[in-house]
């Protein structure tokens, strides 16, 4: 993967990690307001936004991988840069 490329990933892996944090924050922040309701929509809204940018980036680097190189190594820093703890819960079917 070239250099500016990889660079640029990085750039936008660390935009979603922020957007990620900034959507728990209001997550907290109605939790401690009591309004279960929206509480409930914006988590949706939050694991949506999570799983997204995560498929997002994923695509990203696949387009991004030049043919020979050693792809284990170079996905490893980008990767801890997210927390992939959110994902589709295997009991729920995907929408067709």
């Amino acid at each position: 993967m070239n250099e500016e490329i990889q660079q640029s990933i990085m750039e936008v892996a660390r935009a979603i990690e922020n957007l990620n944090q900034a959507f728990e924050k209001r997550a907290d922040a109605l939790r401690q307001a009591g309004d279960a309701n929206e509480l409930q929509q914006w988590l949706t809204a939050t694991h949506a936004m999570r799983d997204s940018g995560n498929i997002y980036l994923s695509w990203a680097k696949h387009y991004a991988r030049s043919p020979g190189t050693d792809v284990a190594a170079e996905e490893s820093e980008l990767d801890e840069l997210l927390d992939e703890g959110s994902t589709w819960p295997p009991d729920q079917p995907l929408a067709p």
